[in-house]
């Protein structure tokens, strides 16, 4: 840390999460003296919030207490106090990419959240607001002028078919949703009639059924050069237990790719061409198998 005139100081990005930390003194740890907030291990450390998402309620009227509660607090009523600043109530959190499930409570009075249109209903019944964190992506399908109901479904939504409706724009449907991080399989439905995305030549097998692939935040784009004869290439490893169908990759140009996201760690893979397997000719990492052909080594680094 840099010496200042009234202590020292040091500035340091992080991402949005919580975050423990400790000062070294002259080799003496020692917590923060002005963060209240601490973690509940002997270590007594310190933690900072960096904030995602900042939750408001436009109140009409008087109102003397305003909470919001969700699965993100397993709907502890007790925690998370808006404060009010004008007209508004409001108090900043930090929330992990995915689906979140929440409700205000007004003066004792439960309510969903009037600026938030997606809404679904609980086992009790309870309509709660839906907020999802995360990345836009945009699902469009053109065409079918005539189609009554369009519906997307996938692996983000336990493949509900009635769910997430696209909406009709000039040339087709679409919509724009926010997903985490990850692999996802996907189809589109039209008037009940299921078929995967005839835009996306990225493909996945699940269960005998061709889905349409996409990854959210990829961590890792699979390249293969050559091979512009080939009718259909598949990458496999142990991120899919080597599925032979594996991931179907998209021809572009003078290569095939396709990106997935990926923990860190250490995976093996190979490209499938027109059903023979090879090593990746553009990766010098590499180790031998029970069958002495090789396989391709990927390290992810955290």
């Amino acid at each position: 840390m840099a010496k200042t005139a009234t202590g020292w100081q040091l500035d340091i990005k992080l991402d949005a999460g919580a975050w423990m930390y400790k000062f070294i003194v002259d080799g003496r740890w020692m917590t923060d003296p002005n963060n209240y907030i601490h973690n509940e291990s002997d270590n007594d450390n310190a933690v900072y919030y960096k904030y995602n998402y900042i939750f408001k309620l436009k109140v009409y009227g008087a109102a003397h207490r305003v909470i919001v509660a969700g699965n993100f607090n397993q709907w502890q009523t007790d925690e998370l106090y808006l404060e009010k600043k004008g007209d508004v109530w409001q108090i900043p959190v930090y929330l992990h990419e995915g689906a979140h499930s929440y409700r205000f409570m007004v003066d004792g009075k439960w309510m969903p959240d009037p600026a938030n249109p997606e809404t679904e209903k609980d086992e009790q019944g309870n309509i709660n607001s839906i907020l999802r964190i995360g990345e836009t992506v945009y699902f469009k399908l053109d065409g079918h002028e005539n189609a009554k109901k369009v519906f997307v479904a996938g692996n983000f939504n336990n493949w509900q078919g009635d769910k997430i409706k696209l909406k009709k724009t000039a040339d087709g449907w679409a919509i724009a949703m926010v997903l985490p991080a990850g692999n996802y399989d996907y189809r589109f439905i039209v008037d009940g009639d299921w078929f995967p995305d005839p835009l996306n030549p990225c493909q996945v097998v699940e269960d005998g059924k061709v889905n349409s692939f996409v990854a959210v935040k990829p961590t890792h784009v699979f390249k293969l050069k050559g091979h512009g004869d080939a009718k259909k290439i598949v990458l496999s490893g142990s991120f899919n237990e080597w599925d032979e169908q594996g991931y179907t990759m998209a021809h572009n140009g003078d290569e095939w790719t396709i990106s997935l996201h990926l923990e860190p760690g250490k995976y093996l893979y190979k490209f499938i061409v027109d059903g023979n397997w090879m090593i990746d000719p553009g990766n010098k990492l590499f180790e031998d198998n029970q069958y002495h052909t090789g396989n391709s080594v990927l390290w992810i680094e955290p």
